[in-house]
């Protein structure tokens, strides 16, 4: 049973804070107390799904986001203990919204996963230096970031350009329809790609090649740079928000760290969804970057490390309808098959089904197996995929060690490892350390009430996120995993 994590309003800390979370599903919204516990389970979430096309086309309506967080806010409000004291936002990151002199969106928002831009992306690593541009922004070229998108609209669509007084990102844009002012914060910031990560401020040559000023973007504000309610439509329209401080809007990348618990630089969050990643909040100068990780400045004084890959869910659910394996794995004894000694039998999986991201950002790469013979069983083409999918974790970790050493610990916690908690065997043996699955639901939008809660109360003790069970590693199993890495990378050369 997962153990609880939440507070009845008769037991609740002020002050509260709520958080606030848009994400490719929904937006959500939350009340918290000052430990960072949802209260009486008081959420609500309004379901959304981005516009697709087959050009590459991914929006949502920023004004339809807007409404949503109203409505969210409007729900958790009611019925509250007491006054609210602070307010954290985060969206899904690399966003975009052309606005016009009046303030209103004159474009649909181009999420991150939009692709139109790619023939722009290919041109501007033609002509840049990418490796210095990388080191220097955290961030590659690629059809999520900003220079190639604004690039895209001036050659594609001059006349919305134009008609433009400001490119937005999501939750900045939120911020100005509900509170007035464009509120937009240094993490979101670093999404764009533009960012110098060590200054905060805009790379010049980006903004050339991009054909921008940096007036037409906005100037990046840390958490603590946050804006009074008082006096906004916000606060007339809902008058216990009217001594709220809002924070400046985040990626939700920041914000996962922080709800899991990862919230120093001693240890590594990891994430286990549809895809997974690895993150570091770290706290000191980072020289040069690894070319596997990017890194987006979080405040003057944080920075978020780390790399992603695209197929982590989405490797076991492609397992699962390619073989006889039964879609509920419960009914495997997936823990015994997992948790057994590895074999040099077992095939050797490649897990690009959708291109690699970390670390060495293929767009074209494919998914490779090997080491397949007659008697290879659908268990053990399972158990190859999610040794592989460890691998992918244990290359990540090789460069993030190469910035701060050893964690101190590693959490984790995604619907992919809740489906088959057994792999964490595999993930622990191949990064040689223990894991702590951690007991969270909507941790994302539980890291922007922490970032509200830095704000307004920052001596009060969080409570700490529950651990469902560790996993320790068997040091023996550490040689079979790193003879394995050399021929993941190997095929992967050749994917």
């Amino acid at each position: 049973m997962t153990p609880r994590f939440h507070t009845p309003a008769d037991e609740a800390r002020a002050p509260y804070v709520i958080g606030l979370d848009v994400g490719s599903g929904g937006s959500r919204a939350a009340l918290y107390d000052a430990s960072g516990r949802e209260v009486d389970r008081r959420k609500h979430k309004v379901p959304h799904a981005f516009t697709t096309a087959d050009d590459g086309t991914s929006t949502i309506d920023a004004d339809q986001v807007v409404e949503e967080l109203r409505t969210g806010i409007a729900a958790v409000l009611d019925g509250a203990p007491g006054p609210v004291a602070g307010i954290g936002i985060d969206t899904f990151a690399s966003s975009l919204v052309v606005v016009d002199e009046a303030g209103r969106a004159i474009t649909p928002c181009i999420t991150y996963a939009d692709t139109r831009c790619r023939d722009q992306v290919a041109r501007l690593r033609e002509q840049l230096d990418t490796a210095a541009l990388h080191d220097r922004t955290g961030a590659r070229l690629h059809s999520s970031y900003l220079a190639p998108r604004l690039l895209w609209l001036r050659e594609q669509h001059g006349e919305i350009l134009e008609r433009a007084h400001r490119v937005m990102a999501l939750g900045e844009y939120v911020a100005l329809r509900l509170l007035g002012t464009a509120a937009l914060g240094t993490a979101s910031a670093a999404w764009s790609g533009m960012i110098d990560r060590r200054t905060g401020q805009y790379v010049p040559e980006l903004l050339e090649a991009a054909g921008a000023s940096a007036d037409l973007l906005g100037a990046p504000r840390d958490p603590q740079d946050t804006v009074d309610v008082a006096g906004t439509p916000l606060a007339r329209e809902f008058p216990q928000l009217d001594g709220a401080r809002w924070v400046p809007v985040v990626g939700d990348g920041l914000t996962a760290n922080l709800g899991i618990g990862a919230l120093g630089a001693t240890t590594w969050g990891i994430s286990t969804a549809t895809s997974g990643a690895i993150r570091q909040l770290v706290d000191t100068e980072i020289g040069t970057l690894p070319s596997g990780l990017w890194a987006y400045r979080v405040d003057a004084g944080r920075t978020l490390v780390g790399s992603a890959m695209s197929d982590c869910g989405r490797l076991l659910d492609w397992i699962r309808t390619q073989t006889s394996l039964p879609e509920d794995l419960s009914q495997l004894d997936t823990d015994a098959l997992l948790s057994s000694p590895p074999s040099a039998g077992t095939p050797l999986v490649v897990p690009f089904l959708s291109g690699e991201r970390g670390t060495k950002w293929r767009d074209g790469a494919r998914a490779v197996i090997a080491n397949v013979s007659a008697s290879t069983t659908a268990e053990d083409l399972l158990r190859g995929a999610l040794e592989g999918l460890a691998l992918s974790f244990l290359r990540i970790a090789d460069q993030l060690r190469e910035i701060s050493g050893e964690p101190e610990r590693i959490v984790l916690s995604g619907g992919m490892t809740d489906v088959v908690p057994g792999w964490l065997h595999l993930l622990a043996d191949a990064l040689g350390m223990p894991v702590d699955h951690v007991a969270i639901s909507r941790s994302t939008m539980r890291g922007t009430a922490l970032l509200a809660l830095e704000q307004v109360a920052p001596d009060v003790p969080r409570a700490e996120v529950p651990v469902l069970r560790r996993v320790e590693p068997v040091a023996a199993h550490a040689a079979y995993y790193r003879e394995r890495l050399a021929r993941f990378e190997a095929f992967g050369d050749l994917a």
